[in-house]
């Protein structure tokens, strides 16, 4: 389910799950990784969690409506 995988609920208006994924996405950005000086494993590993962020938050986005 989408919106287990970026921890938001159904419940949730468009601007809150708006702030939520801008959360994630920072939190969890690579360049953000490696400007902290983290090794490449934990940033590949980051890379991954973007594509799974990004693509659960399309479903959303299409379920929504939200532009």
């Amino acid at each position: 389910d989408p919106f287990n995988i970026l921890g938001i609920d159904r419940t949730m208006d468009n601007h809150a799950i708006k702030q939520a994924i801008r959360r994630l996405i920072r939190e969890n950005h690579p360049d953000r990784l490696m400007a902290q000086g983290m090794p490449q494993e934990f940033v590949d590993i980051a890379n991954e969690k973007m594509a799974t962020i990004n693509a659960a938050y399309d479903l959303v986005r299409k379920e929504r409506g939200i532009s």
